[in-house]
């Protein structure tokens, strides 16, 4: 599939709450419903890298290892698409970019995983 026949694709954002055992079942889930695109938050995955699922190229960003499952957030990117991934770059364990090349320049991908107010300590 080529990225300019995507300008009309599905995409999608989860929090997740963990992603644990949940991987296969969002794999498939996303791929039944079409999504090209998703951002996965509070993915408590931890250390950065890709992999290969089924139907997907995915990109994470998480904490350490040395650090209780938290935050984390994850960038799904369908099969079809993901020979286009023309950059990605792990901020920090709340952000992550990539970038898919298209014949008119590139398409952003930015994925954020923002706690609410409560539980960032902010009043």
């Amino acid at each position: 599939m080529d990225v300019e026949k995507v300008l009309r694709f599905k995409y999608a954002t989860w929090n997740i709450r963990g992603l644990e055992e949940k991987e296969e079942e969002l794999d498939k889930t996303l791929n039944e419903n079409n999504i090209k695109i998703s951002v996965i938050t509070e993915s408590k995955k931890e250390l950065q890298g890709t992999k290969e699922t089924k139907h997907y190229t995915v990109i994470y960003s998480g904490v350490d290892r040395h650090t209780t499952g938290q935050s984390g957030v994850i960038i799904w990117i369908h099969k079809s698409i993901s020979n286009k991934i023309d950059h990605y770059k792990f901020w920090n364990d709340r952000v992550i970019e990539t970038r898919l090349k298209t014949q008119r320049g590139h398409l952003p991908i930015l994925g954020v995983y923002a706690m609410p107010r409560q539980k960032a300590g902010m009043n």
